[in-house]
């Protein structure tokens, strides 16, 4: 069932790599923009811009993880827990709840938790997925809370930056 996730366990990139397949494949590095001025009444919207040829080619496990746009502040810009793949769930239980990692990551792959369905989880459909012992589920639950709030503190500093722009 997580197979996919497995990949993370073995799988670290150096910063020598990233620079080297940079160098590399300058122009297959994924980007993603606000599209509100495509479609202004749908909320904020993001999209992810792929190389031209590249539509159908399925990304597996880590190997393209991270690299989101290629500005001289590379790593300043991180993606929205709402765009988070099973991939990106995967890499922040294993950070933030890494003593019960693999109960966790065989639970969360089995749902298919997506960053948005992380942020909205709670005890009864931690218990429902499988996660039986409280004191696992309050865990969980704590970290994701802590989550919750730093994206809280992050679209709130997006919105005053937005703000203080229109402003100057």
């Amino acid at each position: 069932h997580f197979s996919f996730c497995r990949s993370l366990l073995e799988h670290t990139v150096s910063a020598e790599n990233l620079s080297y397949r940079l160098q590399r494949n300058p122009g297959s590095s994924l980007t993603w923009h606000d599209g509100r001025s495509q479609r202004p009444d749908s909320g904020r919207t993001v999209k992810l811009l792929r190389q031209p040829g590249t539509e159908g080619s399925q990304v597996r496990g880590c190997d393209h993880y991270g690299i989101y746009h290629t500005s001289p502040t590379l790593g300043s810009l991180v993606k929205p827990v709402v765009l988070w793949t099973q991939q990106d769930v995967c890499k922040w239980l294993k950070k933030h709840c890494p003593h019960n990692y693999l109960i966790y990551v065989e639970a969360f792959s089995h749902h298919a938790i997506t960053g948005r369905a992380l942020l909205r989880l709670n005890g009864e459909k931690l218990q429902r997925m499988g996660i039986a012992l409280e004191t696992q589920r309050q865990e969980v639950l704590q970290q994701v809370l802590q989550l919750q709030v730093r994206e809280e503190v992050r679209n709130l500093q997006l919105l005053s930056q937005g703000r203080a722009d229109r402003a100057d």
